[in-house]
């Protein structure tokens, strides 16, 4: 049976919707009658109010009318009315009447249909004329006389504008399944309906207690004030009127807006950094009154401040997320000012990103092209040094075959670890050598990494770097291989960095460790002064050629993109006066894709 009821039930809405034009006339009606008889203290005033009553259920513009109420909203609606037709007082029709006007206004003034706004206007006029022509008078001061023929007016004459609704124009789809409420409009015509009622009986201390010479004068006085409010609004001669007033302080929102952008503006001049030219505009958003905190995620990191509420907006421009809190629900007018701020602030978070772009890609091209000059000569001299190489290690191989030297002795002496050293460099410098000769053929062409057991390759980097004045942490047990490559360009730049900060801190000591394991770990440590945050936040990102002697240029930087071409982190892992440690480790979140 339910399908079919549910059925039943939405034919029934449907029938309703259709025949909306004479719902509304006939809840209009059966108000008229109620009124007229309340004048008798009759049982018919009840009975016409609860015909009204009903007939406002089916029509009223709030919640869908083939909505099922619950047993709450049943017992407290037929509460609510049987205490209003219990007691029926003259104040409970003034209200009502009121409420009544304000519902029809506010679907008067919207602008969905406009064809429908001159029938619900005609509803208005209606509750108007019976409100002061006869509910005021009558049924709340109780007036016992009243001008001749003012009975036959509001029993009979006013009835008649009824009919204007009965050929005006309605369309079934202009009225949905919740009907179109404009809630500002209906307060603002609430309010005009209190000011009329309370300004005329205010007004009849004037009119010596005379009502409808006090309502003549309280509408005419209301009227002469929105005609100057009019003239005021919107005048002629170049000035802007209250309008422009208004429209300033609804583009304010309580902060001066101008103010605002001005410091907007120097601190993009200021501010290098697009970083901390956010955390400088945000910290400029924090003393906005509106605000309790906020917080915004961009490519250069996270940032807060304040604290979190209920009420949040959220915007999203030039691939910055922003989300300011507040005490109160924002107003439409608010949310536009807050979404304008968010607009400003991308566009110059997003300038300022492109600046350092544009300067990043010129300091690239400058390298690139000092490089492109000196590149025939590298290339011509490491042709040479291949081939010196290649001659070396050609000749170790004759000497391991018992060949005799050039004065017929054969070679019987041991040789140092520094001839081992040589002997197994060798080849892998002339690999390295040829897969530079053919990357500067072929730039495309990526290096094919030498893999080495870790404890030859930390002796050897021990030996190479003996007068070095580093100190090498030798551990007796390595185990796992290196990319011989990756760990000799990270060693060799973080060393040479380290011993151009030696040359202003003579002090200082350098130490580097190999950490045993499946991925060995590199670490390079000198207690020399820290790098400064300006420098730290853009380390590895770009080159950082604004750091004079100190090192932690291109180098670095290009040393990092080659441990991550290789699966390997190069990072900063301590940064404090008397400890500056840089580590390269295995990337474990690419190592877990390739797992």
């Amino acid at each position: 049976m339910a399908p079919t009821n549910t059925l039943s039930s939405t034919a029934i809405f449907a029938w309703v919707v259709r025949q909306r034009r004479w719902l509304i006339i006939a809840m209009l009606l059966s108000l008229h009658f109620a009124v007229l008889s309340h004048a008798n203290e009759g049982l018919f005033s009840r009975v016409w109010l609860l015909v009204h009553f009903g007939l406002f259920l089916i029509w009223q513009p709030f919640v869908s009318a083939e909505r099922e109420l619950n047993v709450i909203a049943v017992a407290l609606l037929l509460g609510v009315t049987a205490v209003l037709l219990y007691t029926l007082a003259g104040w409970m029709f003034v209200a009502w009447i009121a409420i009544l006007i304000a519902i029809m206004g506010g679907k008067v003034f919207t602008l969905q249909a406009a064809r429908r706004s001159r029938f619900y206007l005609v509803a208005v006029f209606y509750l108007f004329a019976i409100l002061l022509a006869w509910t005021v008078p009558v049924s709340l001061l109780g007036l016992a006389s009243l001008p001749d023929g003012m009975r036959t007016l509001a029993a009979w004459v006013i009835p008649l504008v009824l009919l204007a609704m009965v050929f005006l124009p309605i369309r079934p789809e202009d009225e949905s399944s919740v009907q179109v409420f404009d809630f500002f409009y209906s307060t603002f015509v609430l309010q005009l309906v209190v000011v009329i009622v309370l300004g005329s009986l205010a007004a009849m201390r004037v009119t010596s207690n005379q009502y409808f010479p006090a309502v003549l004068l309280t509408v005419l006085s209301f009227a002469g004030a929105l005609l100057f409010l009019a003239i005021l609004w919107g005048p002629r001669g170049g000035f802007g009127g209250l309008r422009t007033y208004f429209s300033r302080y609804l583009m304010t929102v309580g902060m001066p807006f101008e103010l605002w952008m001005r410091r907007i503006a120097e601190l993009s001049e200021t501010e290098r950094s697009p970083s901390r030219f956010l955390a400088s505009v945000m910290g400029e958003v924090a003393k906005l009154p509106w605000t309790v905190g906020a917080k915004w995620t961009s490519a250069d990191g996270k940032g807060r401040f304040g604290r979190e509420s209920i009420h949040a907006a959220s915007f999203h421009h030039h691939g910055l997320d922003i989300t300011f809190y507040t005490e109160i629900d924002l107003s439409p007018a608010l949310f536009l000012h807050v979404r304008l701020l968010a607009q400003v602030i991308g566009e110059f978070y997003e300038g300022k990103r492109r600046e350092q772009a544009m300067k990043q890609n010129a300091y690239m091209q400058a390298v690139h092209e000092t490089g492109a000059r000196l590149t025939h000569d590298i290339k011509n001299l490491l042709q040479s040094l291949f081939a010196i190489t290649s001659a070396s290690v050609s000749a170790k191989e004759r000497d391991g075959q018992g060949e005799l030297l050039p004065h017929g002795i054969a070679d019987r002496r041991s040789p140092s670890p520094f001839d081992e050293m040589l002997q197994r460099q060798l080849p892998q410098l002339t690999q390295r050598l040829q897969n530079t000769l053919d990357k500067l053929h072929n730039p495309a062409i990526h290096n094919a990494e030498i893999i080495l057991p870790a404890a030859d390759w930390w002796r050897d980097a021990a030996l190479r770097h003996a007068n070095a004045g580093v100190e090498f942490r030798f551990q007796d047990s390595l185990t796992g291989n290196v990319p011989a490559n990756v760990f000799d360009t990270v060693l060799e730049n973080c060393l040479e960095n380290a011993r151009k900060k030696r040359d202003h801190e003579p002090s200082i000591q350098i130490t580097a460790d190999l950490i045993s394991g499946d991925s060995p770990t590199l670490l390079v440590t000198d207690t020399g002064s820290a790098i400064a945050e300006p420098v730290q936040l853009e380390l590895f990102k770009r080159p950082v050629h604004s750091v004079g002697d100190a090192g932690l240029g291109i180098g670095l930087f290009q040393a990092y993109r080659h441990a991550a071409d290789a699966g390997y982190e190069l990072s900063l892992d301590r940064n404090e006066p008397g400890c500056v440690r840089f580590r390269l480790a295995a990337n474990n979140r690419d190592s877990a894709g390739s797992a």
